[in-house]
């Protein structure tokens, strides 16, 4: 589930499209597809089986329990589900341009975890995430494993528009989780909107084949000669997700509410190297269980620097 965007700052990422794209997608599952494009229209839809390394099939494990007595529990398995995307260039001239679309993603079968002796195996489903910046492991917003899930849904639209060396890119994210057993359906959302000034006046441009937006290319960049000062950009960026549900109530899942303030400066040495200076604010507001109003969030404020090679 690619997105629209070429990131601005210098995140490894945005936690709600990981997040979506965790659930179906990603890079190392393996999917097979079709997609169709021209100078407006991107169309794309694939399947997608298991993450490469895992377990790719049901298991069939037989459990000693008393009262599990002769019922054959399936093992650990993998998710298999199905994803498509459609962007379309509303409008495309000579310096400006406005691009929407929307993905829809769907988890078919749910991974279903190990059995053991004592318990029969569950179709089970964590929401999670770091913190945008990654120099740190520990997950705060996260739903922990939803239990009994039967399939889940994510929609997403966005949106993108150019106007010379400005740029505009905003995402929205809709998460659907259905259980079993008669218990009530999850509701998650998050997104994020950003916006870029390139001061040298370089803009992006669309990139048919991608359904997206290229990178900064610099129109005087850094030479051996010393000649040139290559790109440079300020950005900013609002982000949140939403992983609460059903707060107060025991089948309710207390996921946490994370939100990011992102201020960045990008510089473009050329049109293969380019460092970046952010600042980043965050919230997590996060409940201990959803029937318990004890505080486990945190908020954390970061300086990071990255530079980054394209080959």
């Amino acid at each position: 589930m690619k997105k629209s965007n070429s990131w601005l700052l210098a995140t490894i990422g945005i936690f709600s499209a990981i997040i979506a794209n965790n659930i179906a997608a990603s890079d190392f599952r393996s999917q097979g597809g079709i997609r169709g494009y021209n100078d407006w229209i991107w169309a794309g839809a694939y399947f997608t089986g298991p993450v490469s390394g895992t377990i790719h099939s049901d298991t069939i494990s037989k459990t000693s329990a008393p009262q599990l007595a002769g019922i054959t529990t399936f093992g650990q398995s993998e998710q298999y589900g199905s994803f498509g995307r459609l962007t379309l260039q509303v409008l495309q001239g000579p310096g400006y341009s406005v691009h929407i679309g929307g993905d829809a993603e769907f988890l078919l079968s749910p991974p279903v975890g190990p059995a053991s002796p004592s318990a029969l195996a569950t179709r089970t489903l964590t929401l999670s995430d770091r913190p945008e910046l990654r120099i740190d492991p520990t997950t705060i917003l996260s739903t922990g494993p939803i239990a009994n899930v039967s399939h889940a849904q994510v929609y997403s639209a966005e949106a993108a528009a150019g106007l010379g060396p400005l740029f505009f890119l905003g995402v929205y994210f809709w998460f659907k989780v259905e259980r079993e057993f008669g218990l009530p359906s999850l509701n998650f959302n998050g997104g994020y909107a950003e916006a870029s000034w390139t001061i040298t006046g370089e803009s992006r441009k669309y990139i048919p084949a991608t359904g997206a937006y290229s990178g900064i290319i610099p129109f005087n960049p850094v030479s051996p000669s010393g000649a040139g000062w290559g790109a440079w950009e300020v950005a900013g960026r609002y982000s949140v997700m939403n992983l609460n549900d059903q707060i107060g109530s025991v089948a309710g899942i207390a996921g946490g509410q994370q939100t990011v303030y992102t201020a960045g400066l990008n510089w473009y040495a050329n049109s293969n190297i380019r460092f970046m200076l952010n600042y980043l604010h965050g919230t997590i507001e996060k409940q201990a269980s959803a029937v318990s109003t004890a505080n486990t969030g945190a908020n954390f404020d970061a300086i990071a620097g990255r530079m980054q090679i394209a080959f």
